[in-house]
């Protein structure tokens, strides 16, 4: 369902409301590649992970969260509040695709502007204090590190900070250490009024880094050692795999012993979440299908965990399908909350995005350039997760979509789009579809080409795992999904792929 928010109405209440207490911080811990089972309160019987597993619960377990299924589309949805359908940005950036498939594929933006990614210049216009670290992956460059020189460009963003650490500096554990004390340095300078921090991790994304120390552990407990970088299927589960998780979860906790060491726990949101499902290769989703970068479960669901005292009740659950559209109007939801009245912004003290290291250097705030933003009428896609959150209600929407006009033939997928109704669930291939039967992850192509359109339709409650199509079976059902998904295009004015006059059966995913 279409959201329409009137960003500044929103704000003049902020303006217009006073309370004793300050808004709440918003901490969004981000992981990459990390599956729906990766965690122990998750399912996962090979490794612990405490930090994770205590912050589930002190807050609430989401257990039917989804994102899209590669990490560009869901970063892109994250900070616009908007599927990959309405900005472009539904593959990621610059992946090249093959060029003798049987469709061509709809072609993708090659960047997310600023007026479209607008979540940290919202909250920035709501008096927050905003900064990221690590992955960006949205335009331009793969992490954040590499574009701070570009003087302004990520206060067009409406980021104040953006953090230094360098992946390329930190081959050992993929930079999580580096991008946890970039936020501790920025929430410490900013303790004293309300911030928004992007903890926006490489791990436990390929290649395989983690310290030798926690390799050499699981190693020891019996696992396997990967023979290159990459990882194999055949070696799962893998030592190293098993060694990024327990080195994130770690990282997570030092983040979280700051806030309660600066006594900013009580009243900071804290989100943990992952861009898309595990990659297949290193890890297994069962007993979810697929992995990443594929429609079914194992590619889409993931964990979403949600700490927020006295809001969020301690231990609990909610199995009410959600989305990374959602954040967005929830932070908006969130920083109107205490109704706190928005004193005159001040600069941060944290070295700003233009990586100059001096605070002395930002101008006054009134000075500071901005770049054009998009109407005061924003649309938006998600829905405020608040009432989930509070358990005062439920959400209003009756569907969640994705549209997959692309291929990625490694992760067994060809141009797709998807719909979730209440139980059920339909993927319509618009061309043609990779029969996975016989091959492992490591293939390449992951799967038999079978060409010509296909519809599946799963529902999710009799059969979570989607071993069963029952399209034939039910023709009302998907005849009705099917006409809601193909309104939703439209309303989206979401390009489709085409039939490619050069497709050549022998060579198509090369």
């Amino acid at each position: 369902m279409k959201h329409l928010l009137l960003l500044f109405s929103s704000f003049a209440i902020l303006h217009s409301s006073f309370a004793a207490e300050p808004r709440p911080n918003i901490l969004h811990i981000l992981a990459d590649d990390m599956g729906w089972n990766a965690l122990s309160c998750y399912g996962n019987k090979d490794l612990q992970t405490p930090n994770l597993d205590r912050l589930a619960a002190q807050g609430m377990r989401f257990t039917q969260a989804y994102a899209d299924a590669q990490c560009s589309p869901t970063r892109a949805a994250f900070l616009s509040g908007q599927y990959g359908a309405r900005t472009g940005v539904f593959k990621v950036l610059n992946e090249k695709e093959p060029s003798f498939a049987p469709m061509r594929s709809a072609e993708a933006k090659d960047a997310l502007g600023p007026e479209t990614a607008t979540l940290a210049t919202t909250l920035r216009k709501a008096g927050y204090t905003t900064g990221i670290s690590g992955k960006w992956h949205i335009a331009n460059n793969y992490a954040v590190a590499a574009l701070r020189k570009r003087e302004g460009y990520f206060d067009s963003y409406g980021f104040d900070f953006a953090g230094p650490a360098n992946g390329n500096e930190h081959h050992e554990d993929k930079t999580v250490t580096a991008i946890t004390d970039d936020i501790i340095g920025f929430i410490e300078a900013n303790r004293s009024r309300p911030w928004f921090a992007f903890v926006s991790h490489f791990s436990p994304h390929t290649k395989l880094e983690a310290p030798e120390a926690l390799i050499a552990k699981h190693v020891a407990r019996g696992f396997k050692r990967s023979a290159d970088d990459e990882g194999k299927s055949t070696e799962r589960p893998i030592a190293n795999y098993l060694a990024m998780l327990e080195h994130l979860d770690n990282e997570v906790g030092r983040l979280l012993a700051k806030l309660d060491a600066l006594c900013l726990a009580e009243n900071t949101l804290v989100i943990f979440t992952s861009d898309n499902g595990g990659l297949s290769r290193v890890t297994n989703n069962a007993p979810l299908r697929e992995g990443k970068g594929s429609p079914y479960e194992g590619g889409i669901r993931v964990p979403l965990i949600v700490r927020w005292p006295d809001n969020v009740k301690p231990g609990s659950e909610c199995d009410v399908p959600v989305h990374t559209v959602d954040f967005y109007p929830t932070f908006v939801s969130v920083a109107a909350s205490q109704r706190s009245p928005l004193a005159p912004r001040e600069e941060p003290k944290t070295p700003p995005a233009n990586n100059a290291t001096d605070s002395s250097d930002i101008p006054p705030a009134s000075n500071t350039p901005r770049s054009s933003r998009r109407s005061e009428m924003t649309t938006l896609d998600g829905e405020s997760l608040l009432p989930l959150l509070t358990q005062t209600g439920t959400l209003q929407r009756s569907a969640l979509f994705w549209r997959m006009p692309t291929y990625t033939t490694n992760y067994g997928r060809t141009p797709c789009a998807v719909i979730r109704e209440g139980d059920w669930k339909l993927i319509h291939w618009f061309g043609d579809y990779l029969d996975t039967t016989g091959f492992t992850p490591d293939d390449k192509p992951y799967g038999k080409l079978v060409v010509g359109p296909r519809t599946e339709v799963f529902n999710l409650r009799e059969d979570p795992y989607e071993t069963r199509n029952v399209a034939a079976e039910r023709p009302k059902k998907t005849t009705h999904l099917t006409n809601a998904l193909n309104a939703w295009l439209k309303r989206t004015g979401a390009k489709l792929p085409t039939p490619n006059p050069a497709f050549d059966e022998k060579r198509w995913w090369k």
